[in-house]
């Protein structure tokens, strides 16, 4: 019997050091292993989000239309013009009826020749309903103008504080864009005063932050279409992201239904600001399709 307790009592701590030498190597692991996942895997790995959205207001002639939505390329932020030839590739493959793209073209500058060769890709692109983009925060901190010329020249109506009509068959759809909310002018009033005064108009709208939606929930409004988040860039199991940037804080990702009207889709976005870092969190180019009902 002293033998038996004897043994019992010495085998113990080694079963506990074998188990705590094997936790401490998988943290390790983890703790090497996630950086490298984030910055060389993930940060790559383009998820195409589908997604169905029904409205009664959708007119007939629209009904399953496809918007291709992107946002937040951050040219020059680890991302480079063979980045964007992938990108332009995976939207064209798609084939949506339109495009959308909600702002953050650039990170923080850009040169005219690569104004000019962003606009050249971007020309090869060309939905049949068109191409439509808003400015975001980054793109008004170098040469907004230059940010504007290369989307104009790539075949992109810019819309700030504008409605534009699109038009199929003898049905309309009214697409407006906001001006940035941090950096720019944004004027929701005069977007409103350019719709139709017709409550069953369909309206979707571009802007930037996805918490403007908050002060827009009451407005005339089927469908806002956000970026700038980045989703947070780094989310964490059970917590979510621990840091998203203001006006990204409430509404960071995915869809969100604000009232029996008002739709929301934040876009996580393509590129990356600050860490070129993504974990758990996957860049994104969304194909939404508009249904009647």
């Amino acid at each position: 019997m002293t033998s038996h307790h004897v043994h019992t009592v010495s085998a113990e701590p080694r079963i506990h050091r074998r188990r705590f030498l094997k936790l401490s190597l998988a943290l390790g692991a983890l703790c090497l292993g996630a950086p490298l996942y984030a910055g060389i895997i993930e940060v790559s790995w383009l998820e195409t989000t589908h997604l169905t959205l029904r409205s009664p207001r959708l007119p007939t002639s629209f009904d399953g239309m496809q918007i291709a939505h992107i946002s937040d390329l951050h040219f020059g932020h680890h991302f480079d013009l063979s980045q964007l030839d992938a990108i332009i590739g995976r939207v064209e493959a798609l084939k949506p009826d339109l495009l959308c793209f909600t702002g953050d073209l650039i990170d923080d500058r850009l040169s005219n020749t690569e104004a000019k060769s962003i606009a050249r890709r971007l020309q090869q692109c060309n939905p049949p309903l068109g191409k439509f983009a808003v400015l975001g925060n980054h793109d008004y901190f170098g040469d907004v103008a230059l940010v504007k010329q290369a989307l104009t020249d790539g075949g992109f109506h810019v819309l700030i504080n504008q409605v534009y009509p699109l038009v199929k068959g003898s049905d309309t759809l009214y697409l407006s864009g906001l001006d940035d909310h941090m950096e720019g002018q944004p004027d929701l009033e005069a977007v409103l005063a350019q719709l139709p005064d017709d409550p069953h108009a369909f309206h979707l709208l571009l802007a930037h932050e996805p918490d403007s939606a908050a002060t827009h929930r009451t407005a005339p409004i089927d469908l806002q279409l956000s970026g700038h988040s980045h989703g947070g860039q780094i989310r964490l199991p059970f917590l979510g992201a621990p840091i998203t940037p203001h006006g990204g804080r409430r509404y960071p990702a995915g869809l969100y239904r604000l009232n029996e009207r008002f739709a929301l889709y934040t876009n996580r976005g393509i590129g990356t600001t600050i860490l070129p870092l993504r974990f758990l969190c996957r860049p994104e180019i969304t194909l939404l399709e508009l249904k009647r009902g």
